[in-house]
């Protein structure tokens, strides 16, 4: 891809999508806001990318916003701010994995991609923290997705403390912010240890379960049900449930089909 904010780099089904305005400590400005959704665009339809890495250049993951050069959100109203925010990967509906590899700090908007990935991984170095009721904003969308994966009450703390509340890599973990936490320099190689064993999975089922879980947390639990059989069912008609069973018995590695988005 020809980007001026974000290096994409695809190896072996893993995209290494990377952050790229390290000066910035990686703020995202008027034109990474717009090359966001391409980005994702392109992952979601390349059917020899099966897994996205997202991390930062530099010493930083992402300092959120640019106030220099902010970006491009509508904000007439609250249907066209959603439309014009499409920063991460499910904002953009791609149900393909991704594994945030947190290189550094987190600041307000740059909690999106920690709210949204599926899997978090951060440096031992990493600090995150909610800018925003410190300098006269509203933290509320940030907040709202990080509450369907971390106690309530770690989510206000950040969010009703701002600037003051620094977390810590081991604090994240411990309230759930992130997943894992590895020494800094071995952040990267962990993060495409996990991609590597993602990519000899199915990508259809894979992108099927990630629907199904993430639905799960915006549904009630008869409606999440019934959404994950709708998954199995559609998944069960394709020629990967039939090669996944033969190969099983055949003791041979399965031969997947590349992911389509529906």
């Amino acid at each position: 891809m020809n980007t001026e904010t974000i290096d994409y780099k695809l190896d072996r089904g893993v995209a290494v999508i990377t952050l790229n305005r390290p000066s910035r400590k990686n703020a995202i400005n008027s034109q990474m806001s717009r090359e966001l959704p391409e980005v994702w665009q392109h992952f979601n339809q390349d059917p020899d990318a099966v897994v996205a890495v997202l991390t930062g250049q530099g010493k930083a993951f992402c300092s959120g916003a640019d106030i220099s050069d902010l970006p491009d959100i509508d904000l007439s109203s609250a249907g066209a701010a959603k439309q014009s925010c499409g920063w991460t990967a499910l904002q953009n509906n791609v149900w393909k994995p991704v594994i945030c590899a947190v290189n550094g700090v987190v600041v307000g908007g740059g909690l999106h991609f920690i709210a949204d990935s599926d899997i978090v991984i951060a440096a031992n170095t990493a600090i995150f923290f909610d800018s925003h009721v410190s300098v006269g904003l509203v933290s509320g969308v940030e907040p709202v997705g990080l509450a369907r994966r971390m106690p309530i009450e770690a989510v206000l703390r950040m969010a009703l403390l701002g600037s003051a509340e620094r977390v810590s890599a081991e604090r994240a973990l411990q309230c759930g912010l992130v997943g894992e936490v590895v020494a800094a320099d071995q952040l990267m190689a962990r993060a495409l240890q996990l991609a590597r064993q993602m990519v000899g999975n199915c990508p259809s089922a894979m992108a099927r379960t990630k629907k199904a879980i993430w639905a799960a947390k915006q549904q009630p639990l008869d409606a999440a049900v019934d959404f994950a059989w709708e998954q199995i069912i559609a998944h069960n008609q394709s020629p990967d449930f039939a090669e996944g069973l033969r190969a099983f018995q055949d003791g041979r590695p399965p031969v997947w089909q590349p992911y389509r988005p529906d």
